[in-house]
């Protein structure tokens, strides 16, 4: 998805070149705009109305390789002029430069933070240092490597540097895996505030349990990724953003360095850069030229941008280091190969997105309200304003209002907590007749078997249901659920092929197993396995039906239980099992009960349960599935007169058949579809060349 939005973007950068008046005539925007959807948990990225424009382009600073920017409430900005060697100081409202910190001892300062008090602090990459300066621009004081031994042999190279509000500093430094680097104002070293998780593979888990060392030795050692930027808002919380191959390339720290988006964030893996306005909002770059826009809970809103190297367009880059935002919310950004700066205009759809969103914090759930409703009007399917409708409804108390929202939002989680409000009063309003009608039962209960003392009722009651029982097929079919109660009996009849005479004449005897009952289950257990894939409730039905593979799914159903059926049967004709190829295909059958009756429970109470009750469908389900296997345990054992040992050698030996299975019905696969394509070629080749 993210290629396709790529190259959309280069097409429309080409078009915006050689018929420059034309659009520009039209529109000032030179990317499109993405938001979020998630459908059946995967996202996707549509385009949805500009919410920033291209404004202004400045050349004439004569930057080079800038690698960091910030702006300061009073509209200035300081750019950490790499190239240059300086920190150069432009006023935005005046269009003009108001200064420049450079010379000794400053080197090549590759980071820029400022404080509200107005006190520079400059992470030199080549001072090996962090350089302090006052609100007048002048030099102060220069923290170089820590002398502390717990800082060990660690380079100190500072990249990036970001300060809180007790003057704490936080440094990435070039090459230290270790983490965040912190000082105190002193220069102390504190320890490393975070650091990122290093993921092992499945093959490097596999070389670490079968290597010797010495192999060991010889690998390249894994270690986690390194930060690439940080930043510490109004409120002294650190943000960070990572060269990372996962969802945690933008982390919001708490005070014990650990991430507060929970389950990561949406985003691309390259993020070089990140800043947090006045109202929360978190603005992130990435190298490859996209600006992200966040909530202040990771939630994400916007995506511009794009990459492109060789031609001049306002709004996209050819490398993307640093991006901040000015106090009238224009985003600002610095292309790092070109050298110039670029700002963005907000959009009135952005600011109305951001109004709500501000309504929604500041507790006015009704004004808020409003305001997405707003947005809606402008965008029917923006994820983003459903999720704030349904928010305001919920903290408003309409909770049944808002379900219809946090669905189309695919919000989950939201949509189990107003669920669990609207079921609550449900149930309240319902109790009453609940025990009315317990209570109503019991006494006819009472009055039935006071009036029926010779058990008339009962006995045609028994009578009407052994007729049922003994319809052939349906009672084939039934017996399932005899074999679930009593696996060892039933399974004995099945090896001998019909029911014991005592239980015949006890009244027991009704229905058997047969194949055209197995093959009826089969079916039966088929379409309750796609009602539990496709019939769960919202908050449990994951991938929706349009998302699913059902051919793949029905083959899969078949083939596997096909398998296991040949792969047994041989294998127990090898090692002199009793059952036939007949009585091993109706042993999964009559096993299926338990699981069939446990898939339809859970359907039905994921309708009524919420994400809190998630554990008693997850102790149905295994409870069904152990009772099944125990089932097919007991039947194979059984109907092929086997001991324990031996039943669980033939079940290895199953499914490891079943696998060789799988292994070489792929491998001729692959092998008639290179012979297909060889074929198809030969023939083009043929038609081209010889006819």
């Amino acid at each position: 998805m993210r290629k396709i939005k790529t190259l959309i973007s280069l097409i429309l950068a080409v078009c915006v070149l050689a018929l420059g008046p034309v659009l520009s005539a039209k529109a000032s925007a030179t990317t499109y705009t993405y938001t979020l959807e998630i459908k059946s948990g995967s996202f996707e990225f549509p385009r949805t109305q500009d919410a920033y424009l291209p404004d202004k382009t400045v050349t004439s600073l004569g930057l080079s390789k800038p690698s960091d920017i910030f702006i300061t409430p009073d509209f200035i900005m300081y750019i950490c002029d790499s190239g240059n060697n300086r920190i150069l100081l432009y006023d935005i409202r005046t269009n003009t430069e108001v200064g420049e910190i450079k010379g000794a001892p400053m080197k090549t300062p590759t980071g820029v933070f400022v404080t509200e008090d107005g006190t520079v602090y400059v992470a030199d990459k080549g001072a090996k240092a962090v350089l302090k300066y006052g609100a007048d621009h002048e030099f102060i004081e220069k923290f170089e490597r820590p002398t502390e031994p717990s800082f060990s042999d660690t380079n100190f190279d500072p990249l990036k540097i970001a300060v809180d509000n007790a003057g704490n500093m936080y440094i990435i430094g070039e090459g230290v895996y270790n983490g965040i680097i912190q000082l105190a104002p002193t220069g102390e070293f504190l320890g490393y505030f975070a650091v990122n998780t290093t993921r092992i593979s499945f093959s490097q888990m596999l070389q670490k349990i079968l290597f010797t060392r010495d192999q060991l030795e010889n690998l390249s050692m894994t270690v986690p990724t390194t930060f690439s930027n940080i930043f510490v808002d109004k409120d002294g919380i650190v943000y960070s953003t990572s060269m990372s191959a996962d969802e945690n390339s933008l982390k919001k720290h708490n005070t014990s360095g650990g991430n507060m988006f929970k389950g990561g964030i949406v985003g691309w893996n390259d993020m070089t850069d990140v800043f947090v306005d006045k109202n929360g909002i978190i603005y992130a770059s990435s190298q490859r030229g996209y600006i992200e826009v966040y909530s202040k809970d990771g939630e994400f809103i916007f995506e511009f941008g794009s990459f492109l190297t060789g031609t001049d367009i306002a709004g996209l880059f050819t490398s993307l280091p640093t991006v901040a935002v000015d106090p009238d919310g224009y985003i600002w950004a610095a292309d790092g190969d070109k050298g110039y700066l670029q700002s963005f205009k907000p959009t009135d759809y952005a600011k109305m997105i951001f109004s709500a969103m501000d309504l929604y914090e500041s507790g006015r759930y009704e004004e808020s309200l409003s305001a997405w409703s707003d947005v809606l009007r402008l965008n029917q399917m923006s994820v983003l304003a459903h999720n704030g409708v349904g928010k305001a409804l919920f903290h408003a108390q309409r909770y049944k209002e808002s379900l219809e929202h946090f669905e189309v939002a695919e919000n989950r989680n939201y949509f189990s907590e107003a669920f669990w409000e609207v079921r609550n009063v449900t149930i309240q309003k319902a109790l009453p007749w609940v025990f009315l009608a317990i209570i109503l039962f019991i006494v006819i209960s009472i009055v039935v078997g006071r009036i029926d003392k010779k058990g008339v009722l009962k006995s045609k009651r028994k009578a009407f249901t052994d007729k049922i029982l003994d319809i052939p097929v349906l009672g084939d079919v039934l017996y399932m659920f005899r074999v679930a109660r009593h696996p060892n009996d039933r399974y004995y009849d099945i090896r001998v092929g019909n029911v014991r005479y005592f239980e015949k004449k006890a009244g027991l005897g009704h229905g058997k197993a047969t194949v055209v009952g197995a093959t009826i289950i089969y079916i039966l257990s088929f379409i309750v396995y796609m009602i539990y894939r496709t019939g769960k409730g919202f908050i449990y039905q994951t991938v929706s039906v349009e998302d699913m593979d059902i051919a793949g799914t029905v083959a899969g159903f078949f083939v596997l239980i096909g398998l296991f059926i040949i792969s047994n049967w041989l294998v127990t004709s090898i090692n002199d099992g009793d059952g036939n190829l007949k009585t091993v295909y109706m042993l999964p059958a009559y096993a299926f009960a338990p699981l069939m009756i446990g898939m339809l429970v859970i359907v039905v109470l994921s309708y009524a349960m919420t994400f809190n009750e998630s554990f008693i469908l997850t102790i149905i389900l295994i409870v069904s599935i152990i009772w099944s296997v125990v089932n097919l345990f007991c039947g194979l054992m059984n109907v092929h007169d086997y001991t324990f040992k031996e039943t669980v050698k033939s079940i290895v030996m199953t499914i490891f058949f079943m696998i060789v299975a799988m292994i070489i019905a792929l491998i001729l696969t692959i092998m008639f579809e290179q012979l297909f394509n060889f074929i198809t070629s030969v023939g083009r080749e043929l038609v081209l060349n010889v006819l």
